[in-house]
């Protein structure tokens, strides 16, 4: 393990922001520090990313050597609803942490939904551009990472995980609460992407930290699957009832996405080094890790 780093992470009642605090606390020595809006088991410090008194409050208590910022509205529809609020979140509250901690090595969660091609398959130097307003946002806050010295910006795939914490809205747990409130889940048979499970994003989250790469970089599994490919195999996975999905295509949905949103991960493997694990391993380790949890999740109400 590298030396002690001092580590500030934001969103930590989401998913990446939570897993990652949770990992760290309990497998290395480095000093710990989330915040969010709210309370949390993992929340040290609630703040408003949004104001600048809130962020120099919390550079008066931390001088982090690495800031890993996850805090974001993500959800597309709710951008195009609260604009104001998507804006402020997702630009504003970046430029702040960017300003008051100039020096310190700063890890930018953006979103591969950037690449808007008719091909997919973008690597880092593909041409970006808005496919909605959330996009938008993520591409403008990136503007502001770019002029960090020391930084690494992070184009994901849709990542995915369980979550028992909290209500959260990944791919996976949008997946359980509909089959728990027996609804159907409308999935996507045209839109293509590169799903990744939590813990694999965690594990090179600790690669990154300890290697001090700088860039640009997408991360998502190796292989392409369709939206209700994807979301077919974790109910065969789970033993879940295939009555609660239906699919269909990207015209029954009011918010555009890209069809082709697929990415190669080829740089990042390279540079750190990594290995990221194919769909399936990363489907047995969710479910090796939460299969009790969920049966639990679907019987509650």
């Amino acid at each position: 393990m590298v030396k002690q780093k001092k580590i500030l992470i934001t969103g930590v009642n989401g998913l990446v922001g939570y897993r990652l605090s949770e990992y760290l606390r309990e497998m290395t020595s480095w000093s710990v520090i989330g915040t969010s809006r709210k309370k949390g088991p993992m929340v040290d410090c609630i703040a408003d990313l949004t104001k600048k008194v809130d962020v120099e409050r919390i550079k008066k208590s931390i001088q982090p050597d690495v800031i890993i910022h996850t805090a974001a509205i993500v959800g597309a529809n709710e951008c195009d609803k609260y604009p104001e609020i998507c804006y402020t979140t997702n630009v504003d509250a970046t430029a702040n942490l960017c300003e008051i901690f100039s020096n310190s090595y700063f890890i930018y969660f953006s979103t591969c939904a950037v690449y808007d091609t008719p091909t997919g398959r973008c690597n880092e130097l593909c041409e970006t551009s808005a496919s909605n307003y959330y996009v938008q946002t993520k591409l403008e806050a990136e503007e502001y990472v770019k002029k960090m010295n020391n930084h690494v910006i992070l184009r994901p795939s849709v990542i995915f995980g369980f979550v028992d914490h909290h209500k959260n809205n990944n791919y996976f747990m949008q997946l359980l609460e509909i089959i728990r409130s027996k609804r159907v889940m409308y999935s996507p048979r045209d839109q293509f992407f590169n799903p990744i499970y939590v813990d694999t994003v965690v594990d090179i989250l600790v690669k990154i930290i300890e290697s001090d790469v700088q860039g640009i970089y997408n991360i998502g599994s190796t292989e392409v699957i369709s939206k209700y490919e994807f979301n077919s195999l974790l109910m065969e996975i789970f033993d879940l009832d295939r009555n609660y999905i239906e699919g269909v295509t990207s015209e029954f949905f009011s918010v555009k996405r890209p069809q082709m949103g697929t990415i190669s991960s080829e740089k990042i493997q390279r540079d750190l080094p990594y290995h990221i694990p194919t769909l399936i391993e990363m489907f047995e380790r969710l479910h090796s890790t939460s299969k009790e949890k969920i049966e639990a999740y679907l019987i509650s109400s």
